[in-house]
């Protein structure tokens, strides 16, 4: 940033520079006349260059900023006073002259050329210019400033996701222990240590940008455990990684969903579960798979609802055109495959 404001302002003293030193290029080819230079040309041409320069800023920084969107008249009669300013100072010049160059261009027949139309035009030309590096300014900052907002935007709205999605799966993990402090005393330190793990993981780490994907893992792999506590039939529930899966980073908290619905309606109190999840390499990044018997009723929210609405709506801010989501429902089965392409190519 530093290093761009430099290069902004050392164009500047270039352009400003070479028009300063515009005027006396003929000497290069002229020397000669350098014996009739006179002081005066200089002083003036430095007074003119500079009220230039500061009208130009004036109009970038100042009035074009505070007046040309809300106070247009005022915004004209700011240049419009610096017209007379600038018209003013290019006759002074003129009439103070040395060399007697009033009556000279008198004689001529030019003065009104010399000292209205073409300061006028000069004048108009530095606010067409200054004009343009204000809306391009004003283009920019307005776009850093939708950007910025779009982020703010952005990052409330996660927040949000997170937070309708967590206290869900407190509530069910908090109802597992009960179950088990009733029924398994013994056993209930355990599941709150990894309660503890659970609510260590929500409340700290997933506050940050991205975890390992290990990490998310181990985390299911608590919820898991605990909810396996309350299986009233033993079945198949299990969680395959792959040996050479990649521990890349990633959002948190995008597949506990699944598994919380694989719990929900694949289980009963007669028949034996069948719950399978895994985690995969696919090219260029990740791939998750979940699959479940179907035997609780109420299975037709299992594609819908507000849980897999705010998943999707994560997936889109967080992976846009980076990820498929594919959920399927047939012969007495769940499947979910969610596909992550995390992997610049």
């Amino acid at each position: 940033m530093v290093g761009k404001l430099f290069k902004y302002y050392y164009l500047h003293i270039i352009i400003w520079m070479l028009l300063l030193l515009f005027p006396f290029v003929t000497y290069l080819y002229e020397p000669e006349k350098i014996k009739d230079f006179e002081p005066y040309f200089l002083i003036s041409h430095i007074v003119s260059v500079g009220f230039l320069a500061l009208s130009f800023y004036l109009l970038t920084a100042y009035a074009g900023p505070k007046y040309f969107f809300r106070k247009r008249i005022k915004f004209l009669l700011f240049v419009l006073l610096g017209l007379s300013a600038y018209l003013v100072i290019n006759y002074l010049i003129v009439h103070f002259n040395p060399t007697g160059d009033l009556e000279r261009l008198k004689k001529e027949g030019v003065l009104f050329v010399r000292i209205f139309v073409g300061p006028t035009i000069i004048y108009f030309l530095c606010i067409v210019i200054g004009n343009m590096l204000f809306f391009y300014n004003e283009q920019a900052r307005q776009k850093e400033l939708n950007k910025q907002i779009e982020l703010e935007k952005t990052t409330a709205e996660l927040n949000l996701l997170k937070l309708q999605i967590s206290p869900h799966f407190l509530f069910n993990t908090l109802n597992n222990i009960r179950w088990q402090v009733r029924k398994q005393p013994a056993a209930s330190e355990d599941s709150i240590i990894k309660l503890s793990e659970i609510l260590r993981y929500i409340i700290y780490e997933v506050e940050n940008n991205r975890v390992e994907l290990q990490r998310e893992i181990e985390h299911l792999k608590n919820f898991m455990e605990l909810q396996s506590l309350r299986l009233p039939v033993a079945g198949d529930v299990v969680l395959d990684v792959q040996p050479d899966l990649k521990n890349r980073l990633i959002h948190p908290l995008l597949f506990i969903h699944f598994v919380e619905n694989a719990f929900k309606y694949g289980v009963d109190s007669k028949t034996e579960p069948s719950i399978r999840f895994a985690f995969i390499n696919i090219a260029g990044g990740i791939g998750f798979r979940s699959h479940n018997r179907i035997l609780s009723q109420g299975t037709a929210k299992t594609t819908d609802g507000i849980g897999l609405s705010n998943i999707r709506r994560r997936l889109e801010l967080l992976y846009p055109n980076k990820y498929t989501l594919l959920i399927e429902q047939s012969n007495g089965f769940f499947d979910v495959t969610l596909d992550l392409y995390l992997d610049e190519n």
